[in-house]
């Protein structure tokens, strides 16, 4: 082998090697984005209808008394 089939070879690897990490970047921001969709939509993001509990008091004057 000479020198300039090695020196391709190492420049495929740093290709290889680069390309496996964007590759894990982009699965780990995915399942994050994922994950953070799922807590949004639980604090009650647009996505979720409005409980029964949001609303018991819909109507209805409420009375707020101060706790000394």
């Amino acid at each position: 082998m000479n020198l300039s089939s090695l020196t391709m070879i190492k420049r495929l690897l740093i290709i290889v090697v680069a390309g496996i990490i964007l590759s894990a970047c982009a699965n780990t921001m995915e399942g994050l984005g994922k994950d953070m969709q799922t807590v949004g939509n639980s604090m009650g993001g647009a996505n979720t209808p409005p409980s029964n509990s949001q609303s018991q008091t819909k109507g209805k004057d409420v009375v707020v008394t101060p706790v000394k």
